[in-house]
């Protein structure tokens, strides 16, 4: 919580002494209030109940050095449940050079920490305002999952261009490690388990193309392999012999989105495909035997379909159906599905101020933590069928 107001103190500076933000240097942020309402299961977290606040602030900034280069960034603090650590974090921070370019053409390059594109909604699911819904689809943009999909420390690359009829087509590659914290590991094998995954040097592909006003397509690759090394020990904590392991997870991820949109309405529709697996490497003589108790699939197929409807410059509605389906049929059927049926609205009552409310009606819980929780003694996430309320106020400036 200190975090939390420290940064909302930090963001109100801005505001009401604006004039920092003049000439080279801008500023920018958002203050978000939500609470998580849910009948079942371990969403919110494990020792803070099923259902709980949220509080976000965000306070971003922009340094035009020349023409050339720039400097951006996004600090993000959060408070939340059991299962994500709380406090303050870099969502980006990067420097940024252009190439000098003709004016159908634009050629960037970030060095830094720099937002991963990850579907339509991926570069900007942290600011409440540029996100359709509180919780967003979790077949592309999964909750336990969220650090690989957000953000990563390297380079990447932006190519746009644009034609003389207003088409714009866009390509991004990225090279960079994801960063972990320790939450990671709570999620996938229980809120027992210590440790931060280590991610190796990932990569990313990204095309994008905007025909006219109306559509955009967009289409994405996604390496992603990480470790989890000397954390993982299934002996028991009074025996005398030890059973590490150290673990990994390796995945290629694709994502094709498409978007139609018009004056009063929007529609929206992503699929991911996700193939690999996990294993692990048993440390000594007596727990390599063990090692392929870790073996596992992630394959899957996922999508989801989405409507808004836009009233009037204040209200809009929603409505979605999202499916996430993993394909080995070993799986538990509760672990192995997930279907999410949403309805929504959002006020924007104010320039600066919008409240979200919506309601989800949950079919399984695949997506939910942990993954595979190593105390075999936990029943998590027994209810099949389960709901989930969200109402969001935030601010910006």
């Amino acid at each position: 919580m200190k975090n939390f107001i420290l940064l909302l103190l930090t963001s109100l500076s801005v505001v009401f002494f604006p004039a920092q933000a003049k000439g080279k240097l801008s500023w920018g942020g958002f203050v978000s209030a939500s609470y998580i309402d849910v009948n079942a299961n371990n969403y919110y977290g494990y020792n803070s109940g099923d259902s709980g606040p949220v509080l976000e602030a965000g306070l971003r900034g922009f340094w035009y050095i020349n023409p050339n280069w720039s400097v951006s960034g996004l600090v993000i603090a959060q408070e939340s449940g059991d299962w994500f650590e709380s406090g303050v974090e870099v969502d980006y921070l990067s420097l940024n050079y252009k190439v000098p370019t003709n004016e159908d053409w634009e050629l960037g390059f970030k060095l830094g920490r720099f937002k991963i594109s990850n579907g339509i909604y991926g570069e900007t699911r942290d600011v409440p305002f540029t996100r359709p819904s509180i919780v967003l689809p979790l077949s592309v943009y999964p909750h336990i999952l969220k650090e690989q999909s957000l953000r990563a420390d390297g380079v990447r690359l932006d190519l746009d261009y644009f034609t003389l009829n207003g088409q714009q087509y866009t390509f991004a590659a990225s090279i960079g490690k994801e960063a972990f914290d320790e939450s990671f590991s709570r999620r996938f094998f229980g809120q027992e388990q210590g440790g931060t995954f280590e991610s190796e040097w990932n990569s990313s592909l990204h095309f994008s193309a905007r025909p006219n006003a109306n559509w955009y397509l967009g289409l994405e690759y996604r390496r992603l392999k990480m470790h989890l090394k000397d954390s993982i020990d299934l002996a028991p904590s009074a025996s005398p012999v030890s059973l590490p392991f150290d673990f990994t997870i390796d995945t290629d991820q694709y994502i094709a989105s498409l978007q139609y949109a018009q004056q009063s309405y929007e529609l929206t529709g992503e699929f991911t495909m996700r193939r690999g697996g996990t294993y692990a490497e048993g440390k000594t003589d007596a727990s390599k035997p063990l090692a392929p108790i870790f073996d596992g699939s992630i394959d899957m197929n996922a999508y989801y379909l989405q409507g808004i409807y836009i009233v009037n410059q204040q209200w809009n509605l929603l409505a979605r159906y999202d499916n996430s389906h993993f394909i080995d049929d070993d799986i538990e059927t509760n672990l192995r599905d997930l279907e999410d049926f949403t309805l929504g609205a959002t006020w924007n009552f104010h320039r600066n101020f919008q409240l979200k409310l919506e309601h989800h009606w949950f079919v399984g819980t695949s997506m939910l933590p942990p993954v595979r929780d190593l105390n075999p003694t936990r029943n998590n996430n027994p209810e099949r069928y389960w709901r989930l309320f969200a109402l969001q106020l935030s601010y910006r400036f």
